[in-house]
């Protein structure tokens, strides 16, 4: 595996544990609520995860890694943004309705990783010309 599909596998994880480990803050240690927001942002990172891996692959076996770096962006750039936030989370939890961002993120996150989907595609075509 490159360094950048690394990239990618760890990009794809980070939001989903992010989102765990924050939720510890107001869901307490019960495993559903757990799992439930674990889940609801795996669903997303499922969605960038294959996109930026076949732009990779694409990237090393045919163009000699031109565009490697661009094709990461779908996981990479949302995926650590929502990580941030997360955790920025779980340091200060919201005082009225702790836990509503954890159930709310996961929209906001699929809406980034089709926007950096489209920007990354045509960032990777440009990237490839000779």
């Amino acid at each position: 595996m490159t360094r950048y599909g690394k990239m990618n596998l760890l990009a794809m994880l980070l939001p989903s544990t992010a989102a765990a480990i924050g939720s510890l803050a107001a869901f307490g240690t019960q495993l559903a609520p757990l799992l439930t927001v674990f889940g609801l942002n795996l669903i997303p990172m499922v969605i960038a995860g294959p996109i930026a891996g076949l732009m990779i692959r694409s990237s090393n076996r045919k163009h000699g890694g031109r565009g490697a770096a661009i094709a990461v962006w779908p996981s990479l750039i949302p995926g650590t943004a929502t990580a941030l936030w997360y955790l920025y989370l779980a340091a200060r939890p919201d005082p009225v309705a702790p836990g509503f961002e954890t159930l709310a993120g996961p929209q906001y996150l699929l809406l980034g990783v089709l926007l950096m989907s489209v920007v990354a595609v045509i960032g990777w075509f440009i990237a490839r010309r000779p």
